[in-house]
């Protein structure tokens, strides 16, 4: 308890710190700030957050279509609303709490075991990774006219699509050992098996991936061409959004803040476009993405909650009767 305390602390203080940081930041940049907001029209906007929608939206898709794997049928105010709950519930706890409050909903009104639930999460993340690296080395291939001064970047993508590509073809064996890594690879293993021979479960997957890479892709290009005041090369955004991507796995804060915003800010700076507009360009996609998580997220809590506990008192009665 005492050393779960502690990383409490050290989690608040380094959120602290980066509220901090971004406070700083803010209050010197603010006249450039007003002058970028003036630039955001209200058709930019829908059109991110229906972009925004439609990410959530393919990842209820994606949880449909794993469920049914496993036997279990969701219906559309389950598949449709557990994403929005599950990104509202990341924005307000750390550590993806969103996640849990998914896992559990299922456990308790379908009985999906947490095992499955995190073996096949893990598994669809590792198919998601490999779609955005193939992307990635297409895009620098096709947009970018070559490696060039990419080099590092296609280099970290290769070595990804390399890594899980192995991980596809190969048979593999699970990790000796019972602490909590060996135990984390064994259940992305399970999952990664029950998956890679599923022919149709992973092409259903490979084909939802792609349509939510293209969409967050999307949804960046229109963020930055909102304050770059040009049009943008759709390629090198495109790269910014994959790297992205990948900055999921650090999700320590709640909404990954910080993180995302600075990942975003670094990879501006790096592509040439600015760190300055790389962060407005992050909070504008948050603000865009908070939207339809809270709202939706809201409305699908209160459904789902008295799904569940209609479902409690019918089975407490079943109970009687038998």
């Amino acid at each position: 308890m005492k050393k779960f305390m502690q990383k409490i602390i050290f989690l608040l203080m380094g959120i602290l710190v980066i509220v901090a940081f971004l406070a700083i930041y803010f209050d010197s940049q603010r006249n450039n700030m007003i002058n970028s907001l003036s630039a955001i029209s209200i058709s930019t906007f829908l059109y991110l957050i229906l972009l925004r929608f439609g990410f959530q939206t393919v990842n209820g898709l994606i949880l449909r279509v794993i469920s049914a794997r496993f036997g279990i049928g969701l219906a559309f105010k389950e598949w449709f609303g557990l994403p929005f709950i599950t990104a509202m519930g990341n924005y307000i706890t750390p550590f993806s709490g969103g996640m849990v409050a998914r896992a559990s909903y299922l456990k308790f009104r379908h009985a999906f075991p947490y095992t499955q639930f995190a073996s096949t999460l893990a598994a669809s993340y590792l198919v998601f990774f490999w779609a955005a690296g193939v992307i990635g080395i297409i895009i620098v291939a096709i947009s970018l006219a070559g490696i060039g001064s990419y080099w590092k970047i296609v280099y970290f993508l290769s070595f990804v699509v390399l890594v899980l590509t192995i991980l596809l073809v190969l048979p593999l064996k699970r990790v000796p050992g019972n602490n909590w890594l060996s135990q984390m690879v064994n259940s992305s293993l399970d999952g990664w098996n029950l998956i890679k021979n599923d022919y149709l479960l992973l092409t259903k997957l490979l084909s939802y991936s792609c349509i939510n890479i293209l969409l967050n892709g999307f949804s960046f290009w229109i963020a930055y061409n909102t304050f770059a005041g040009s049009s943008l090369p759709f390629g090198k955004i495109f790269l910014i959004s994959l790297i992205l991507i990948f900055s999921g796995l650090i999700k320590i804060t709640p909404g990954n803040l910080g993180v995302f915003e600075g990942m975003v800010s670094l990879g501006s700076g790096l592509l040439g476009i600015g760190a300055g507009i790389g962060l407005m360009v992050s909070l504008l996609v948050r603000v865009a993405g908070l939207i339809p998580a809270f709202s939706l997220g809201t409305v699908f809590s209160l459904v789902l909650a008295r799904e569940l506990t209609n479902s409690n008192m019918t089975d407490e009665s079943n109970q009687r009767i038998e």
